[in-house]
């Protein structure tokens, strides 16, 4: 049991709450191990005639058990680790029982089972170091308690249980800072995976999803109008002269063009709708579950945000402007009939003068 008790500016109580150990909760903890006020005798009895007297004979017989086991030592480590350890568990050994019913007593030995887990000590180490403790505490009791008798009996009773509960609240710690560690991982993981499917499924310049990734989403939503009776509309919007924008400012204004139209389009849609580069200059936006009344109020907001949009090149600055086609899907349509309709529309809207919204 290699026992390297840390003491931290963080409070008792926050570390007791922390683990689901409120007062209440530690009253009960004490009571489902038969610890009790009548108990503090035997903890000062413990510590005056067992602990204090032969506190380094102890931590020695201790040590001399655990390097016994190979896997022990690996987790002591060096000559250095092991003198550190042998104070750390004379300090341990010293504090053992004494206000047992204490929050700094829970807390203490609640953060012993968090160094366990954070230096991945196996529990079955924990466990057998404990037992060997325990044994050489009933061992170190003086012969002037006689074994047998009812002071005997008593001390062994409490032995027994305070090291219980110091074992208890270390293996509860560790198994909840392992439990913590893992559900960390698997988050990260989860993250992980979601920013690689995130930027497989992205557009490179815009941060958009790409044709692909948009497409996919058309077509999950197509499947569900038959289905559930959904309304879904498109939207195909082209930025209105693009291709002068490239003609006279360069290609890099042009994709500084494409950024700030998309980041504007995303700020102005709804969080689950789907708005991808279609390619060029041209996007396509899928409005799930959406009446065509509303489309076309959104399709205006589009219009109007990107109308206000400003870029700056050198010293001047390009006002910018889309022109959007729009169209409701029908239960019977297909991906292409649906994007010919809302690209015809676009057609239209650009043949009016651009700058506006057509609806077909």
């Amino acid at each position: 049991m290699t026992q390297d008790i840390v003491h931290t500016a963080e409070g008792a109580e926050v570390v007791c709450a922390r683990y689901g150990f409120a007062a209440a909760a530690r009253q009960h903890r004490l009571g489902l191990l038969e610890l009790d006020a009548g108990d503090h005798h035997w903890a000062q009895l413990l510590h005056r005639q067992v602990i204090a007297p032969q506190v380094d004979a102890l931590v020695d017989r201790f040590y001399d058990f655990q390097q016994r086991f190979p896997e022990i030592m690996q987790a002591i480590g060096n000559r250095a680790n092991l003198a550190r350890l042998k104070g750390t568990q004379r300090r341990y050994l010293l504090s053992l029982g004494q206000h047992f019913d204490s929050a700094d007593y829970f807390a203490e030995r609640l953060r012993v089972g968090e160094i366990h887990a954070l230096r991945n000590i196996s529990l079955s180490l924990y466990q057998a170091s404990y037992r060997q403790m325990q044994q050489l505490l009933i061992d170190a009791i003086p012969a002037a308690l006689t074994p047998g008798s009812a002071d005997h009996a008593a001390l062994c009773r409490f032995i027994g249980k305070i090291t219980a509960l110091d074992m208890t609240l270390a293996i509860e710690t560790y198994h909840s800072t392992r439990v913590t560690a893992l559900r960390e991982a698997v988050d990260n993981l989860q993250h992980e995976h979601w920013r690689l499917h995130q930027k497989v499924g992205r557009d490179a310049l815009t941060g958009l999803a790409n044709r692909e990734a948009a497409m996919d989403e058309l077509a999950a939503a197509l499947d569900a109008v038959g289905a559930r009776g959904t309304e879904l509309c498109l939207i195909m919007a082209d930025v209105d002269h693009f291709k002068q924008i490239n003609d006279t400012y360069g290609h890099l204004v042009g994709d500084k063009v494409l950024q700030c139209i998309a980041a504007k389009l995303q700020q102005l849609l709804r969080e689950f709708d789907v708005v991808g580069r279609f390619g060029g200059e041209e996007f396509i936006i899928v409005l799930d579950d959406t009446p065509l009344a509303v489309a076309r109020t959104v399709a205006e907001r589009l219009r109007q945000g990107v109308e206000h949009e400003l870029v700056q090149c050198d010293e001047q600055q390009i006002r910018l402007t889309i022109s959007l086609g729009l169209t409701q899907a029908a239960a019977r349509d297909d991906i292409r009939n649906l994007i010919r309709r809302a690209d015809d529309a676009l057609y239209q809207a650009k043949e009016e003068g651009r700058n506006r919204v057509v609806v077909i």
